[in-house]
This record gives structure tokens, C-alpha cells and sequence, in this order.
């Protein structure tokens, strides 16, 4: 004996009796969600009463920060089961599910919605369930003293980068067929017979069917009608016979997969000759997302928007081809 004091166990924390590991796992992940929405719900009503930048730093690290801050909760309760890395990956998952589940009942989320949001959701209820579970063993201070900060980082980050930025997205396919073929079917074409065979069309995306043409000039009306009896109106911005078409969006789509998630500024059709009997067709949208990180969103936007340009352009194409 040389009077020294034991050393402290790895944990602090005594285990849980075994009778008590599901309730407590279950209330852990309820709590949990319960915290996140109370916490989103807060930033939305600040954000509400703060219409400037400062509102919106607020909200906009929020999707980030708030399911960082319901993994750390939800590792709180979970402290004393014990649980593998393995299981609580697991638990992450559950968790995250129900946050999904609550958002589609209360919120009124659409499916493509939640597909979208759920992997990034359950990348960060997954690590901060892992800096929970890091944090709350006693041997883990200097841990401790750096999460926070490094957090701060995270959101103030994510803060400064969010800012709504306009993006292009741009595609473009070989048609075996001269421009003034092609032409007649970017101002206009007919409903499209095909199925979809796009994912995410397949959930519930509204997927583009047929378009309509007002005039020949700059100022004509346009629409192009969206499965689920959705029209988005257009009016002709820029008009090139046989070589380019642009028109601007004046009236949003009401879609809840779409709505309020981004603005729509406008399309654009250019046909390049390739002067051997073939054309090339480049189609272009530009956006406004409203949705945040972006760097996550836009990677998923794009890729959507890329399947509307090809479904378009594949049916210019057929049709165009057929007149050769």
C-alpha cells in the first residue's frame, strides 16, 4: 500500500439492470426526436420574426447542427447500456427512421423528400450518437473540451457557405436528324407514351409529359405540363428559328416535392449544327435552391434535373428522327 488513490474505472456510469435496456433505448430515441423538433421548431419561429442575414445563419446550419444534437441527446440516455459500435449504428438508424416517420405525419414531408434528406439525416444521428457516446465516459475530458468547438466550426462553416446561390445544370444528346427537323419539336411536342424509368419518377417526382407553345416570338406563353396535372408557365425570353430557345419560368410549380424547396428562373433549348446531317441538342436549366448544405442538395437536384432534360430530349429525338 502506498496510500495512492485507485485508478478510475473506464466508465464512471453503473450499467443498467437488463429489465430496463429496451424502455430505456425507446425513451432514448423518443426524447431525442422530441428535442430535435422542439429545437427546429424554435429556429423556424426566430428565423420567422428575423427576415434578414442574421436569420438566416440561423437556419441554415440548423439541418446539420440539429441532427448532431439529437444523436448526442439520444447517446445520453443510452449511456449505460453498453451498447457496440455495431448496435448503435443500429440505434442511429431507428432513430433517424423515426424522425422521418414524424416528419412525414406532422410536417406533411413527401416521400422523394425524406429519400433525399435520409441519408446525410442518418450520417449525422449516427455521429452524433458516436460523439455522445465518446463524451459521456469519464476518461474522454480532452475529448470532452474539444467537440464543442469543433461543432461551432461545423455550423459556422455551413452558415457562411449557404447562402442561395443560382446554379445551371446542362445535358445534351446527338440527334440523327438536320436542325429544322429538330426545331418544330423543341417549341412544341406531343404527349410523351413512355413510363418513366427514372427512380425517383417512380416515387413520386412529377415527371415532364408534354409541352405547348403559344407563338413564334419573344413574349409568347409556354407550358410545360408535369404528371399529376401540374403546369409550369413560361414566357419566351430569347427566340433564334433553328438554333436556340430560351424562356423564362413566371409562375412556380405547387408541388410539395418542389414547393418552397427552389426557385425555377429558366430553361433553354441550343441546337448546334453539326453539318453532316446530325444535330446536337443542350438543354439548360437554371435554379435557385433554398435548401441546406447546399454542396448535398444541388448533387441530388442535378441529378433530377438531368433525368427531366433527358426525357424531354429523348422525345425530341424520337420524333425528330422519325422524319428523316
Amino acid at each position: 500500500m502506498n496510500g495512492s488513490l485507485p485508478l478510475p474505472p473506464e466508465s464512471q456510469v453503473p450499467p443498467l439492470p437488463t429489465q430496463n435496456r429496451l424502455a430505456t433505448l425507446l425513451i432514448g430515441m423518443a426524447v431525442a426526436n422530441l428535442v430535435g423538433a422542439a429545437l427546429l421548431f424554435g429556429v423556424t419561429t426566430l428565423v420567422s420574426h428575423y427576415k434578414d442575414q442574421a436569420g438566416a445563419v440561423l437556419i441554415y446550419p440548423s439541418f446539420i447542427l440539429l441532427p448532431l444534437i439529437v444523436g448526442v441527446v439520444a447517446a445520453w440516455f443510452w449511456r449505460r447500456l453498453n451498447r457496440s459500435l455495431a448496435l448503435n449504428t443500429l440505434d442511429a438508424l431507428w432513430t433517424s427512421l423515426m424522425a422521418l416517420a414524424a416528419a412525414w405525419i406532422f410536417l406533411r414531408e413527401g416521400v422523394v423528400c425524406l429519400v433525399i434528406v435520409f441519408p446525410m439525416l442518418y450520417a449525422l444521428v449516427l455521429t452524433g450518437v458516436i460523439i455522445g457516446r465518446l463524451c459521456f465516459k469519464a476518461n474522454y475530458t480532452k475529448l470532452q473540451l474539444t467537440i464543442v468547438p469543433l461543432l461551432v466550426l461545423l455550423t459556422v462553416t455551413d452558415a457562411f457557405y449557404s447562402a442561395d446561390q443560382r446554379a445551371e445544370a446542362a445535358d445534351e444528346i446527338l440527334i440523327q436528324a438536320t436542325p429544322d427537323k429538330v426545331w418544330p419539336h423543341v417549341l412544341a411536342f406531343s404527349e410523351i407514351p413512355d413510363q418513366p424509368n427514372y427512380w425517383i419518377f417512380r416515387l413520386g417526382l412529377p415527371y415532364p409529359t408534354q409541352t405547348t407553345n403559344g407563338g413564334s416570338f419573344v413574349g409568347a406563353d409556354r407550358q410545360c405540363t408535369f404528371s399529376d396535372g401540374i403546369v409550369i408557365k413560361e414566357r419566351v425570353a430569347e427566340f433564334v428559328p433553328r438554333e436556340k430557345l430560351t424562356f423564362d419560368i413566371v409562375e412556380q410549380p405547387t408541388h410539395p416535392e418542389a414547393y418552397g424547396h427552389i426557385t425555377l428562373h429558366r430553361g433553354q433549348f441550343v441546337l448546334r449544327d453539326n453539318r453532316n446531317g446530325t444535330t446536337m441538342l443542350i438543354g439548360s436549366s437554371w435554379y435557385t435552391l433554398h435548401v441546406h448544405p447546399l454542396w448535398y442538395f444541388d448533387l441530388w437536384t442535378r441529378d433530377m434535373t438531368r433525368a427531366v432534360h433527358l426525357r424531354v430530349m429523348n422525345h425530341i429525338r424520337r420524333l425528330a428522327e422519325k422524319e428523316q
